[in-house]
């Protein structure tokens, strides 16, 4: 069980495993591309989630990648 302000994992929302979105609170250890729940500000962590820098929100949201985007080849001095 965890306790009220306990940090060390991400909260949960939604009561079908079809609607689950993970949420992660500011203050945890987490790498990766977070979206802002409130106003979808992106930011790469790397260590601790930040407040959003943009309106003061807790919550973030992990992105999860494009593979559209991510297959297509980089095209460098064009």
């Amino acid at each position: 069980m965890h306790e009220p302000g306990d940090t060390s994992a991400p909260a949960r929302r939604g009561d079908y495993e079809g609607d689950y979105v993970e949420f992660w609170p500011a203050g945890v250890a987490a790498s990766g591309r977070f979206s802002c729940a409130a106003c979808g500000n992106v930011v790469n962590a790397r260590m601790v989630l930040p407040r959003c820098m943009l309106c003061g929100e807790r919550l973030w949201e992990r992105v999860t990648p494009s593979f559209v985007s991510e297959l297509r080849p980089k095209r460098s001095g064009y």
